[in-house]
């Protein structure tokens, strides 16, 4: 392979035929596009995946569908990718990649990808426009996963039902007789951090319990998030009886942190994580938590990628929503003793 094989992107090509990224990525869909010869003269002198070109030229398809996850590490995101693949049909491959939560990473793998693939299923880093604007204007097929745009309108998603997983998880404190809880949340720019919040918050209010300025923590979704959060928790005058932890990977930081300090659970206090790991029945306690199938979610997805390429522009925009479930084990009792 020559150096200039493995480093060059559509913006060279776009860059040496004095054209647009954009009409690059159309002409690899086979669309009708101003200086074609240029286009093609800048492949070739650039060798920038030819063979490519000509198979995208003669059929308008790649036969790829990227999906982009910020963290293939969480067992969540790997599920999506697994369900993806389950309901792949034999003539497309699913194409994986890691933005390792850079949204620098994400842009330039979005970058890379248009003109390459068919569509892309996309866990966001951030809900605004500008992808969704992109990706219509391209006329290329774009599914979110577990996220939303802000005006909920113009790119269909599968989400699970997070307020109702947040009502869930602080109704269950409360049936055991807690009422200093807290929650460690996500971003609140972020579909699951927002209406995780919203369902916590509601399930207080309905059960006549009032939220100091202590109870809700905004984190980030990360083991180190949910570490310094119960941290921060446990130095507070009054610190809760019981803690609502948003996602998974905050759980395993917020468990980490009671581990080191020797607090007890549920003795000392109890804790309850959304979303099930594999390895939740093996700790100790066995851990508590609002479950939603995430497997289900990347299905669903590729359900909705493979109507949106089969339909084209007659495709109307979806919203899926996954269930939620309590799994109740062990890391959950009444409050300690005072």
């Amino acid at each position: 392979m020559k150096p200039e094989e493995a480093t060059t992107t559509i913006t060279d090509v776009a860059r040496v035929a004095g054209v647009s990224s954009a009409t690059v990525s159309r002409y690899f869909n086979g669309a009708r596009v101003e200086k074609r010869d240029a286009i093609e003269e800048a492949i070739a002198r650039l060798n920038y995946r030819p063979s490519f070109a000509a198979r995208s030229l003669k059929t308008g398809r790649s036969g790829v569908i990227a999906v982009i996850v910020p963290d293939i590490k969480n067992d969540f995101f790997s599920a999506i990718v697994q369900g993806a693949e389950s309901v792949a049909t034999d003539d497309r491959m699913v194409l994986l990649v890691n933005t390792g939560d850079s949204r620098k990473r994400e842009e330039k793998a979005l970058d890379q990808l248009l003109g390459r693939v068919d569509g892309v299923i996309l866990a966001p880093l951030t809900e605004d426009e500008e992808i969704p604007s992109r990706f219509r204007e391209l006329g290329l097929p774009l599914v979110f996963v577990d996220r939303v745009t802000i005006s909920g309108a113009g790119v269909s998603s599968v989400i699970a039902d997070n307020a109702k997983g947040g009502a869930l998880a602080t109704n269950h404190l409360l049936d055991h007789g807690h009422s200093r809880i807290a929650m460690i949340g996500g971003p609140l720019g972020t579909t699951p951090g927002r209406f995780r919040a919203e369902g916590f918050y509601e399930a207080l209010r309905a059960r006549g319990v009032k939220s100091s300025e202590n109870s809700f923590i905004e984190s980030d979704f990360s083991e180190q998030g949910g570490y310094r959060s119960m941290e921060h928790l446990l130095r507070l005058d009054s610190p809760p009886t019981a803690v609502f932890t948003a996602n998974n990977l905050m759980t395993l930081g917020a468990l980490r942190l009671l581990r080191d300090r020797g607090v007890r659970v549920p003795q000392e206090i109890s804790i309850i994580g959304f979303d099930d790991i594999s390895t939740a029945e093996l700790l100790s306690p066995p851990l508590t938590t609002v479950a939603r199938d995430a497997f289900q979610q990347g299905a669903l997805a590729m359900t909705l990628m493979t109507r949106l390429l089969d339909e084209g522009s007659s495709a109307v925009v979806e919203h899926s929503v996954v269930d939620v479930a309590l799994v109740e084990r062990s890391s959950c009792g009444p409050p300690r003793s005072e």
